[in-house]
């Protein structure tokens, strides 16, 4: 059922919204104000890469335990290797890197192979009993590595929720992920992400560079962007997913909605 707002401040987002194919979800926190926008935001997505948020904040709470360190160096196997995203598929003379590289292409390129890497450093039941125990997220799933189109076919997908990403990045702004000093690193990698079309589309052109914390995620008719804009005195949370949608169609929505927020902050 859609989660329709009550002040007609937001109708024309509800509009909009309600006329997209497929299914869609949006939230909106004023990070600043605490004013909010949700539309279907507890529906379950495909996460696509937009799922490498939750295992960077486990490799960081690794980290804070000292099961691992940042310097530690991990073989790049032959199984673990995936194509698109990123680059570590195609360097051909690259067999390891350290953790802290590794988190870092997952996030910035949204490196698959990076990530698997680490999913089988943080081992796969871990890092979902960390997600659902200390994160306290029930629709957030990690059940696949990247690109791993036959498991997908055995019914292992991996999935969020707008509301739950929300919440997430919420709590990273305020420092209560891990640690605050692990919340404002992984922050600064956010921050550094190369993949600004859909969130940052409009936004760069009034905000310095790394003024976004974003991470997206695509697959066959599904696209997403989750992010924190630094908006000077108004920094706000924009999650917007869609899938089984027409990505060219619903990219351009992300975009022009995502200006439009930062409109409305800009307000005075």
């Amino acid at each position: 059922m859609q989660q329709m707002q009550e002040s007609s401040k937001f109708g024309w987002l509800d509009e909009l919204l309600s006329v997209q194919e497929g299914n869609v979800s949006c939230v909106y926190l004023n990070l600043k104000s605490g004013e909010t926008y949700e539309y279907q935001k507890d529906m379950v997505h495909p996460s696509a890469s937009v799922i490498k948020i939750f295992l960077m904040a486990y490799i960081y709470q690794l980290i804070e335990e000292g099961a691992i360190k940042e310097e530690d160096r991990i073989a790049i196997k032959p199984e673990t290797l995936a194509e698109s995203s990123g680059v570590l598929y195609y360097l051909k003379d690259v067999h390891e890197l350290s953790v802290r590289d590794l988190k870092e292409l997952m996030i910035i390129v949204s490196d698959n192979t990076a990530t698997n890497v680490l999913l089988g450093l943080a081992g796969m039941e871990s890092l979902q009993l960390y997600i659902s125990e200390v994160l306290g997220y029930q629709h957030t799933l990690f059940q696949r590595r990247m690109m791993d189109f036959d498991a997908v076919k055995r019914g292992f997908q991996n999935y969020t929720t707008a509301e739950e990403t929300a919440d997430f990045l919420k709590k990273l702004y305020l420092g209560k992920v891990v640690s605050p000093e692990a919340s404002g690193k992984m922050m600064q990698i956010l921050r550094e992400q190369q993949f600004s079309n859909l969130v940052p589309y409009h936004l760069y052109g009034f905000l310095p560079e790394q003024s976004i914390a974003n991470k997206s995620g695509g697959l066959d008719h599904v696209v997403h962007d989750a992010g924190i804009v630094l908006a000077g005195d108004a920094p706000f949370v924009l999650c917007m997913f869609g899938s089984e949608v027409d990505v060219p169609s619903y990219s351009r929505v992300i975009q022009d909605v995502s200006l439009k927020f930062y409109e409305l902050t800009q307000e005075r």
